[in-house]
């Protein structure tokens, strides 16, 4: 199961009432609810009576045959956007785009591990409207028809995340596998989350990758075989392209480099750091006090570790003497 839409996708009903709507077939120039969504997906749809004025917009989810459309959510209606009781007679049934989901800025339907939000995946020459035309590969991603685009993942809790599952069943993908990562030339991998499964350009193949606050806030889908044949995707979360780790803000920490990530480490040892960015140094074991002709021992790192006033370099009768005869 998917939450898949798709355009020009409609067909005629004369169920009446409120429950799950029968398809009756589709005119020349559409697709059916099958070949367009697929059988036990999930869609947007549009249900609109031909001779009353009876109108509802939804999430729908087809039966395994895609014969039928059960009315699993009503967004807006005729009826005070309840569930509308049709009359007899003839209805279209169409998947639409919500009003909602344009109106509502990057608005995101959840995509869960039983119902992954779908892209579909194919191949085809690079235009020169690609961000890689005349770079790697002359072929190139299309997700869901549209070259390479760049596009945002949602998931920023870790106990809900998102699932994305890119399905490269189309014979196009054939030799092309889709993979992430965090540079555009592919020299890190990212496989967190990430599942691949099947051939790509055979039935079922897809890759499907896990969102939540720990995915980099950029990656890059790419094919494995080839150079530059996508783009790359945006999320936000507390990973910048798996190198700095926030998951902290206490007081009193730096960002240190393990040589993996950079991540906050509170300052310690001969000095503390305040939230002011005050940088408090350790007492040493010297007392506090002025000293006259001292006498200091260090350490091998510089610090002090003794001090006390010693005696004067010369007696005062030399000094005495010194000063008569000159």
């Amino acid at each position: 199961m998917a939450f898949v839409v798709n355009d020009r996708v409609k067909e005629t009903t004369t169920t009446t009432g409120t429950g799950a709507v029968t398809l009756a077939g589709t005119s020349s120039g559409f697709d059916t609810f099958a070949a367009g969504i697929g059988g036990s997906n999930v869609t947007y749809y549009t249900i609109a009576h031909q001779a009353v004025d009876e109108w509802e917009v939804g999430v729908g989810t087809l039966n395994g045959a895609a014969s039928t459309l059960t009315r699993t959510q009503v967004i807006s209606s005729s009826n005070s956007n309840a569930a509308v009781s049709f009359a007899a007679g003839t209805k279209d049934v169409f998947c639409t785009l919500p009003a909602g989901k344009v109106a509502t800025p990057e608005a995101e339907a959840y995509g869960s591990s039983a119902n992954p939000i779908l892209i579909n995946v194919t191949v085809a020459t690079k235009s020169a409207y690609h961000p890689y035309s005349g770079t790697g590969s002359s072929l190139g991603y299309l997700l869901n028809g549209m070259e390479s685009p760049a596009f945002k993942f949602t998931g920023a809790d870790s106990g809900k995340k998102y699932y994305y599952k890119f399905d490269q069943s189309d014979s196009s993908n054939s030799t092309h596998p889709l993979l992430f990562y965090l540079e555009a030339d592919k020299t890190t991998a990212y496989t967190t989350g990430v599942t691949a499964s099947g051939t790509p350009g055979s039935a079922n193949a897809y890759t499907q990758i896990l969102v939540d606050s720990n995915t980099p806030n950029i990656l890059y889908y790419q094919c494995s075989s080839h150079g530059y044949m996508g783009n790359f995707v945006k999320n936000i979360g507390n990973r910048f392209n798996g190198d700095i780790a926030m998951n902290t803000n206490s007081a009193g920490h730096l960002l240190i480099a393990d040589g993996t990530d950079f991540s906050p480490t509170a300052l310690s040892g001969d000095a503390t750091l305040a939230s002011s960015g005050a940088i408090t140094l350790a007492n040493t074991s010297v007392t506090a006090a002025s000293y006259t002709n001292t006498s200091l021992t260090v350490d091998a790192k510089g610090r002090l570790t003794a001090a006390s006033s010693g005696a004067a370099g010369a007696s005062a009768g030399f000094a005495i003497a010194m000063a008569v005869a000159l």
